[in-house]
């Protein structure tokens, strides 16, 4: 989108959608375009041989329009499983959690070698940087856009490199 990409982001977005067709939502959140999104990137983990699982449950539908769900999860998904097929056992774990104004997600990955989150601002990888590097942004600006809050933190949790994004979103908007 911040490349005015927006005809191929739309079709991103219907490819997600429409991919519901093809299997049985076996993750169910609590929030009817979280699970799409979260069975679409259950469906791509288990295709690379990276454990995801889900864990929480939502009472009502996040705070969030579609577009800026799908571009908040989507991009966080992504970066994880393409993160985890570098570790020695790629997982990553979702966790929802609610409390009375916020939304709670934390999304955690294994990675190929821990992260110095202090020092590193993340940067694609990827040869073609002039197309992709975009995520971490769009993440900061969809969580910012509901005033919400992100903290981004690089872990060792029994002996195993891992990435962790805690977001925290108000359940009341003010945009």
């Amino acid at each position: 989108m911040n490349q005015k990409k927006i005809e191929a982001a739309k079709e991103y977005i219907d490819t997600i959608w429409d991919i519901q067709d093809g299997f049985d939502l076996k993750i169910h959140t609590g929030d009817s375009f979280l699970d799409v999104i979260m069975n679409y990137y259950s469906y791509l983990a288990v295709k690379e041989n990276i454990e995801f699982v889900v864990s929480g449950k939502l009472t009502e539908e996040m705070p969030l329009e579609m577009f800026d769900l799908t571009t908040l999860m989507g991009n966080i998904l992504q970066n994880a499983i393409e993160a985890s097929v570098k570790a020695a056992f790629p997982k990553i774990r979702v966790e929802l959690v609610e409390h009375k104004k916020e939304i709670f997600i934390v999304v955690s990955n294994s990675v190929g070698e821990e992260i110095n989150t202090k020092k590193v601002f993340f940067t694609t990888s990827k040869k073609d940087k002039e197309n992709h590097g975009f995520g971490l942004k769009n993440i900061i600006a969809a969580v910012e856009k509901y005033y919400g809050e992100y903290y981004i933190e690089s872990i060792v949790e029994k002996g195993e490199a891992l990435f962790k994004i805690s977001i925290a979103i108000p359940r009341e908007n003010r945009i």
